[in-house]
């Protein structure tokens, strides 16, 4: 049985797997700047749609009240008429009184709350057509919304995937150094591949620093065995490092900016350009996949070589 495999199969898995992230990436950001051009509207509509609800509610307040007072001095007129038909000549001319007064209060009173409901029906004819077209914006802007979140999820469901696969293709490439180089006894355990990605805060520098080794210690086997030519140049870790950076800014930075330039509804939100914002982004991912399949593409032919030259490495 082989001890030194060729894992290359899983690196160019992960490659496809990036193609694809990449894809679902730039359709997210169309879909996502289709949501935009609605939710905008939504922004631009929504003060005087809230100042017009607001006009609405002030013109409302008094109506309660209005209609409180009138069932009171409507009580009140009909126990002092039920009083005056049981008293006395005495206390009848005082009732009168009292009734003639509380019939001119309740005529205002009545008027005043014909007055609230006139203006609520002018209020609330003057509010539907405002209401009428920012609920339309906002079903818009929903199903805009929920066509771009079902693109994203599958976005995510292919990043994770691809860190699923390069982390399987990182543990069986750990594991075919140790088995070609004695040193790497001493080296990062192989499952690194799978914990590097999961230990928060751990997760920003370990997956690459991991990599790195073996991609490092790799080609350092092939030189010692005279199978490449040896190579003093820092080329290598400065693509590594342009690399990781890469990856950093495009998941972590861009997500952030993204997310303030769409959904924060704060200074970058009317401050930064979306589309070029979107277009950026689209960028650095591209630029990012592009890398890591080079890099992947390197580490494949030196996997092929010491898979090829087994030999040389096992006694």
């Amino acid at each position: 049985m082989k001890k030194i495999s060729n894992n290359s199969s899983f690196g160019k898995l992960t490659q496809i797997l990036n193609l694809l992230l990449l894809v679902f990436f730039i359709l997210s950001m169309v879909f996502l700047l289709k949501f935009d051009k609605v939710n905008v509207n939504k922004v631009v509509e929504e003060p005087a749609y809230l100042a017009a609800k607001e006009n609405l509610h002030t013109i409302e307040h008094p109506l309660k009240q209005n209609q409180a007072e009138v069932e009171y001095y409507a009580f009140k007129l009909d126990t002092l008429q039920k009083h005056l038909a049981t008293a006395d000549k005495k206390t009848a001319k005082t009732l009168k009184e009292d009734i003639d007064r509380t019939k001119n209060t309740l005529s205002e009173k009545e008027k005043a709350l014909a007055e609230t409901e006139a203006a609520i029906a002018e209020g609330k004819a003057n509010f539907e057509p405002v209401e009428t077209a920012y609920n339309n914006i906002c079903d818009q802007t929903q199903k805009a919304f929920n066509t771009f979140l079902i693109v994203l999820i599958i976005t995510l469901v292919c990043f994770i995937v691809k860190i699923v696969v390069w982390a399987i293709w990182n543990y069986k490439n750990s594991i075919t150094l140790r088995n070609a180089c004695s040193w790497m006894e001493k080296a990062s355990h192989p499952a690194w591949a799978f914990a590097a990605w999961i230990i928060p805060v751990y997760h920003l520098i370990k997956p690459y620093t991991f990599f790195h080794e073996i991609y490092d210690e790799t080609e350092y086997a092939l030189q010692d065995k005279g199978i490449i030519e040896k190579n003093n140049s820092s080329d290598g870790d400065f693509r590594m490092g342009f690399w990781w950076g890469l990856n950093l800014i495009s998941v972590i930075v861009m997500s952030v900016l993204l997310y303030a330039t769409f959904f924060g509804y704060g200074p970058s939100f009317y401050k930064l350009n979306h589309t070029t914002m979107a277009i950026v982004a689209i960028c650095f991912w591209a630029f990012y996949i592009a890398m890591e399949i080079i890099i992947i593409n390197k580490y494949n032919k030196m996997n092929k070589l010491m898979a090829e030259n087994e030999s040389k490495f096992i006694a």
